[in-house]
């Protein structure tokens, strides 16, 4: 099993981890932005933004879009290092 069935089924296991994983990603921070996740003082990328939010009126919109571009960083990072992992299993 291991030498026929795990190398054709390796890539898309990886794959979906990482897909899976970038919706964790989203899943905690929307959880922490409408309150639900992780409580203060724990930091939390999803708390920063709700903390800031109001203060995009006030022309302090980069204190929000920080946190959400480290959020999106870091989902897009993942995912392209599981797509890296199965192209080099591919070959």
């Amino acid at each position: 099993m291991f030498v026929e069935i795990l190398p054709n089924v390796l890539g898309p296991i990886l794959v979906e981890f990482t897909v899976r994983l970038g919706y964790a990603i989203f899943t905690i921070a929307t959880l922490s932005f409408l309150g639900f996740g992780v409580q203060l003082p724990t930091p939390d990328w999803g708390a920063d933004i709700a903390n800031n939010y109001s203060y995009i009126a006030a022309g302090y919109w980069w204190q929000t879009l920080f946190p959400a571009l480290a959020i999106a960083s870091l989902v897009i990072a993942v995912n392209l290092i599981g797509d890296s992992i199965e192209a080099v299993l591919i070959q």
